[in-house]
This record gives C-alpha cells, sequence and structure tokens, in this order.
C-alpha cells in the first residue's frame, strides 16, 4: 500500500510531531511505500489567493503535493484540533493542493440542486482511497467520539471539516480517527502521551 503522512502542526516542538514521528518510524517499509509531508519544515505560501478564478505562481511543492494525493492509497492526517478546526496551515495546503482537476471536479453548468439529486454535481477524483487521522484537543476525548459520531454540533469540526466536507467530498473514506484529548491539561501526563504513542506505533504496524 502506498501510504501518505500529512503532518499539520505548525510547531515543531509540538506533540502532533511526536504522533508524526510514531508514525512514519512504524509503518512497515517492507509492506508499504511511505511519503510524508512535515509542514511546518516547508516554506510555502499557504493562501489560495485567487480562488479559482486564476492560477497563482506555480509552486514545486505544489505540484508534488498534488502528486501525491493522486499517488497513494491511504492517507494519514496528524494535527491539533484548534478553535473547532484545523491549523491554518494545514487547511491552507488542502486549499492549494485538493483542487478541481486534482482532488474533484464540479459540474458548473445548470442548477446545483438538480445536479445533486441527480448524483451529477461532483466527481470524486479521488475515489477508492482510504485515510486515517490522528488529532490532539484539549477537549475530552470522549467529546470528540460523541459529537463527531452520532451528534454534530461546533466543536465537532474539527474532526467532520476533514472527513466529511473534505475527503468524502473527494471519494477518500476515513477508516480511523484517533484523538488525544485533554492535552495541554494537568490531567493529560507524559505517561498517558506514551501510552498514546505506543497505541498509535502498534495501530500503524498493523496497516494492511
Amino acid at each position: 500500500m502506498k501510504i501518505l503522512v500529512i503532518n499539520g502542526h505548525p510547531d515543531k516542538g509540538s506533540f502532533c510531531q511526536e504522533i508524526f514521528r510514531t508514525i512514519v518510524e512504524n509503518i512497515d517499509s517492507n509492506h508499504h511505500e511511505l511519503e510524508s509531508i512535515n509542514l511546518n519544515e516547508i516554506d510555502f505560501d499557504p493562501v489560495l489567493r485567487y480562488g479559482y478564478r486564476k492560477r497563482m505562481e506555480e509552486d514545486s511543492f505544489i505540484l508534488r503535493s498534488q502528486e501525491l494525493i493522486q499517488w497513494a492509497d491511504h492517507f494519514i492526517f496528524v494535527y491539533p484540533i484548534w478553535w473547532s478546526s484545523m491549523p491554518s496551515l494545514l487547511k491552507g495546503w488542502i486549499d492549494r493542493v485538493f483542487t478541481p482537476g486534482i482532488a474533484y471536479s464540479a459540474n458548473n453548468k445548470g442548477s446545483f440542486i438538480w445536479n445533486y439529486l441527480r448524483g451529477q454535481q461532483f466527481k470524486k477524483l479521488l475515489k477508492g482511497k482510504t485515510a486515517s487521522i490522528y488529532a490532539t484537543s484539549m477537549a475530552p476525548t470522549w467529546w470528540y467520539k460523541v459529537f463527531s459520531g452520532p451528534i454534530n454540533i461546533p466543536d465537532s469540526y474539527g474532526i467532520s471539516v476533514l472527513k466529511n466536507a473534505v475527503l468524502n467530498h473527494c471519494g477518500i473514506k476515513t477508516k480511523k480517527v484517533s484523538i488525544l484529548g485533554e492535552l495541554g491539561r494537568e490531567v493529560n501526563t507524559n505517561s498517558i502521551r506514551q501510552k498514546y504513542l505506543q497505541k498509535v506505533a502498534e495501530e500503524v504496524k498493523a496497516l494492511d
């Protein structure tokens, strides 16, 4: 399987960086091909400055990222949940990389609703691919298990925006969501974080 790991935390000293490192180091290279993108190490413009009105100046990193999302069978996203969303760095990367013609295509003719009801509004160009999400949050883990699942409220958007609005829109099925909650609080001890890293390591080793 071809696996692409993306770290969306802008801080190199973050716990997400440790999760990212654990994932990359524990994926079985004998059974999988691995590529990784650590966004805090890359100097690129995360702002889609003209929307889709016109193209921005060509960027080799963005072009390479687009090649990788087409190449990968499975994506692993790592990021913190900030203000019920992902960091702007990760959102900007998605804006610039998951573009029409690469990740999806939209039918701009006729009625949106009529096209949608007939299943003719969007083409999911990354269909058949899968994803895992590893996120950290100051909110408790159980909060996201409840409110990103059977109930949907703003505090669950940190997962649902990526899972439903981005990945599903492009045809990517999210197979796993793992959240380490209460990060930054006293109850989240070093022992808890190390156990979580061990759990992450075991999960990525078991990828098939």
